[in-house]
């Protein structure tokens, strides 16, 4: 199975009732088996990480509950980098909302400024 999407991100502050909202939106996900024993939301004090590699992972969805949730004294991020299109959509978490941008991989791996 060939890792097709890749997904990182942080949020802070953040607390359980996030982490188990975001849980239940990544239920459809389908993660690659040799990383399935990683924790892909990890709480810790009010830091909440994201680590996801695998086949699918239900972005609109995760969106969706980010955008419901988030709150003007949250910060983070969560970049999906799409292996198959070779590009990057990367959610910045300010003042309350999402912020979408994309670019090729290229890019990023160019010094761009992204």
């Amino acid at each position: 199975m060939a890792i097709v999407v890749k997904v990182y991100g942080n949020i802070s502050p953040a607390d359980q009732s996030l982490r188990l909202v975001l849980a239940e939106a990544l239920q459809t996900a389908i993660a690659d088996p040799i990383s399935q024993d990683i924790e892909t939301l990890v709480l810790i004090g009010d830091l909440l990480t994201i680590s996801f590699e695998g086949v699918y992972f239900p972005e609109d969805e995760v969106v969706a509950v980010l955008q419901a949730h988030c709150t003007p004294k949250q910060t983070g991020k969560l970049d999906v980098l799409d292996i198959d299109a070779w590009r990057i959509r990367r959610y910045q978490i300010q003042d309350g909302h999402l912020h979408l941008r994309q670019a090729s991989l290229n890019q990023v791996l160019d010094y761009s400024g992204f």
